[in-house]
């Protein structure tokens, strides 16, 4: 046994001389430096360089250089066996990103810092200061059983761009920071402490702020804030405000649970001059904006809710984020003035009203959208001077209005039914189908037009009677298309509209019903056909036209050629009657054939302008045997009239010298009307 004693002490003495000659000889100390070099440096990009390293039973001293430009040195006294330190360090890393396999950290950038560490396992300090950031910064901790209980950090002057290089991140901001942190307890759940922050001179770099998160910014931005937080057990409460002079964004108090990680605050959100935003969201706003809410923020889910005066009305609003996507959103917007989103708009006010909106979206996910969405505008007042500039138009009378629209959101789809009545007409809709994630559009539609006279400034024409159009339209990968039905004139019309092609069908029409739709004296009665084609962009096209069976009406253009030839055209059937029109802007040029047993009447580019009211026609007429021409030049509405009669000049010499005054009074009521 007593051998048995001796060898354990020899053994323990052996490994003791051991230890001892590897941690506190110079041969061990070698030995050591040798081995931090190996490791640090093995497939690594950094290359440190132990300089000095000597470890006693009481002291420490270490000097390190890392790639020649980088020093590291701590020197002091260290007991291991007493668990005590008093040491003093000097680092000195000039580029923190040759530490990056060290650290595990994407840091860039220098970092200066001395100062001392001294005290026991039970407590100790770490004070120091550091040009972090550029910075003046000073730094104390209070150091219980290897955790910081007692924190203060003063930073003044650091440079943002300084600390976005620290962290590897693009440098869209430029600015100073100050902070100021003394934090009594830093245990969580013995919190208890301040921190102030402050920014200032601060300026967003648009450039690189555009490349990085694809914004168009063209406005430079300045701006500075403010930040009070009061740290208590489990929670901070925050006190911030942001100020540029384009926005101003306080809140007032944000609550944050540092053990769950949720946030609740409040908001205010004044923007003076809305047009200031132009250069950041490419559109010139009018106005100001002033928005009060909360929000708050569990686990990956933010819920946010406030109201507005953005329209002079009451706006109140309610949205949910998941992994900040819309999930659910609300919108009441009642009260408001149509005309005051038209300036805020920066568009015209062409038109007043009341605006209410009423939103409730269940889903916002487009796979599974659900919800409602009501919009109304009532006392709908369209200003007639405005809106002629606007749409160029010329409008004398005011337009009333209300229009009143309920969508229902479904898988994909927004489904509307859509009703606007106007002192002018009314518009309606069953079904108008939108599919937001295709951006298609389809719907069919109801034109009803009590009174076409009450369309004179919008056509610029003077029709009278009604129409009703209904069909349907559609709106997909850029190809617009109207399509349009109506039973009037005792026939039909059908159209269709393709981005700017417009084709019309007159089917089976009664010409005398025509010319009371517009307004002219009932001189022919048929059944005709017409074909209408024309382009909106080049407001060019063709108007053809075939009348079937017809005949004259009595009036006084049969009367005068009755009293020249001796011949009634109302008794003549007209088998052949086509009309070819080309139209250039409001310029219409025709040419018409008129055939019956015993006539033949002619017109060969014939020229009407309806912008300027002004006409060019001659008129060929055969009559059996006979030839005489008419010829209308001048104001439409009082032509010049020229005859070219040889084969009836004894005929019209009679007749004009017997009742001269009277056949020129009744050609000019005649053509004066038409």
């Amino acid at each position: 046994m007593k051998k048995i004693f001796l060898f354990l002490i020899m053994i323990i003495v052996l490994g003791l001389s051991i230890v001892y000659m590897f941690l506190f000889t110079k041969f061990g100390n070698d030995k050591m430096a040798s081995y931090i070099e190996n490791k640090v440096n093995s497939g690594q990009e950094v290359k440190l360089k132990v300089n000095d390293f000597t470890l006693t039973s009481n002291h420490l001293s270490f000097d390190a250089s890392i790639n020649d430009n980088s020093e590291i040195n701590i020197s002091g006294d260290l007991s291991i066996f007493k668990k005590t330190v008093d040491l003093k360090y000097d680092i000195k890393i000039n580029d923190l990103s040759t530490l990056r396999n060290l650290t595990n950290q994407d840091f860039k950038g220098p970092l200066f810092t001395n100062g001392i560490f001294t005290g026991n396992d039970k407590e100790a300090i770490i004070q120091g200061t550091s040009n972090i950031a550029n910075s003046q910064t000073k730094y104390y901790f209070n150091m219980e059983n290897y955790e910081a209980r007692n924190i203060n950090i003063q930073m003044k002057n650091a440079k943002i761009e300084d600390l976005l290089t620290l962290l590897n991140k693009p440098l869209y901001v430029k600015g100073d920071l100050n902070v100021i942190a003394d934090i009594k307890n830093a245990n969580l759940s013995k919190l208890d402490g301040m921190v102030i922050t402050k920014i200032t001179n601060a300026k967003i770099d648009n450039d690189i702020l555009n490349k990085e998160l694809n914004q168009s910014l063209a406005t430079a931005i300045n701006f500075q804030g403010d930040m009070n937080a009061i740290l208590t057990p489990n929670k901070a409460e925050i006190k911030s405000n942001l100020t540029s002079p384009i926005a101003e964004i306080f809140m007032n108090r944000t609550t944050v649970d540092l053990s769950t990680k949720n946030i609740k605050s409040d908001y205010k959100i004044d923007v003076k001059n809305l047009a200031k935003l132009e250069g950041i969201i490419s559109k010139k706003l009018n106005g100001q904006f002033l928005t009060n809410g909360n929000f708050k923020i569990v686990d990956k889910t933010v819920q946010i809710e406030g109201d507005s005066n953005i329209l002079e009305g009451i706006t109140k609003y309610s949205a949910e984020f998941v992994n900040s996507t819309p999930t659910a959103m609300k919108l009441a917007i009642e009260s408001a003035k149509l005309e005051k989103l038209l300036q805020v708009l920066n568009e015209p006010i062409y038109a007043t009203g009341d605006l209410n909106i009423l939103a409730n979206i269940k889903s916002a996910n487009i796979d599974k959208l659900d919800g409602d969405v009501n919009t109304r505008i009532s006392n709908g007042l369209i200003i007639d001077k405005v809106a002629s500039v606007v749409f160029n138009q010329n409008l004398t009378e005011k337009i009333n209005f209300d229009l009143n629209i309920d969508t229902n959101l479904v898988e994909k789809q927004a489904i509307s039914k859509a009703n606007i009545e106007t002192s002018i007409g009314n518009l309606s809709t069953q079904n108008t189908v939108y599919n937001v994630k295709e951006a298609t559009l389809n719907s069919d539609y109801l034109l009803n037009i009590p009174s076409l006279e009450k369309l004179k400034d919008i056509l610029k024409m003077n029709l009278k009677g009604k129409l009703d159009i209904k069909g349907e339209l559609s709106d997909k990968e850029s190809a617009f298309a109207i399509l349009g039905k109506a039973d009037t004139l005792n026939g039909t019309l059908d159209f269709n509209l393709k981005n700017n092609k417009l084709n019309a069908n007159l089917k089976n029409i009664d010409v005398q019903e025509l010319c009371a739709m517009l307004d002219y004296s009932k001189i022919f009665d048929s059944k005709a056909n017409f074909v209408f084609d024309y382009d909106l962009s080049t407001k060019r096209g063709v108007l053809d036209g075939k009348l079937i069976n017809g005949h004259f009406a009595e009036n006084n253009f049969v009367n005068i050629i009755k009293h020249l030839s001796k011949l009634d055209l109302t008794q003549e059937q007209y088998e052949t009657f086509d009309i070819n029109t080309k139209i250039d802007n409001r310029v219409l040029t025709s040419n018409v054939i008129m055939k019956s047993k015993n006539t033949q009447i002619d017109i060969k580019d014939s020229m009407l302008d309806l912008e300027k009211n002004l006409t060019d026609t001659k008129i060929n007429v055969n009559i059996k045997d006979k030839t005489f021409g008419l010829g209308l030049k001048g104001d439409t509405s009082m032509p010049k009239i020229s005859f070219d009669a040889k084969d009836l000049k004894e005929q019209i010499e009679k007749q004009i010298e017997k009742k001269k005054d009277k056949i020129q009074q009744k050609l000019n009521k005649f053509l004066g009307e038409n």
